[in-house]
């Protein structure tokens, strides 16, 4: 979907999804630092993505992307919400259940990627 000149910061936003994940899947979660993982991620999505311009595109293609772009930008605010929450939980059922949503969201992430990318 996205032209060459702008799938190299959704390349770079898909593999720091993706260590997200493998930093989800070590034992124990270290919770501090998925936090920080996930501020950086956010902070990039901003400043690198966000910032560069779609109006010289196809004005369709610009649409979808700007709706690409809202569902990223509120996943991340959510995934931020996930952890902290996560951070907070003392019963492993809980704990059990915020690490799933983590990794539901970070799959929902991925595929919007995949999707930019024109993988699928």
């Amino acid at each position: 979907m996205l032209p060459l000149s702008h799938q190299s910061e959704y390349q770079v936003l898909q593999q720091q999804v993706e260590t997200l994940q493998t930093m989800l899947a070590t034992s124990p979660i270290a919770v501090a630092a998925l936090k920080s993982a996930i501020s950086e991620l956010q902070t990039f999505f901003q400043t690198d993505i966000l910032s560069r311009s779609i109006a010289e595109l196809d004005p369709q293609l610009a649409q979808r992307i700007q709706s690409y772009q809202v569902e990223i930008d509120k996943q991340l605010r959510l995934l931020g919400m996930d952890v902290m929450f996560l951070q907070a939980a003392r019963q492993i059922a809980t704990i059990e259940q915020r690490q799933q949503q983590i990794r539901d969201r970070l799959n929902l992430l991925l595929r919007y990627c995949d999707a930019l990318l024109g993988a699928t």
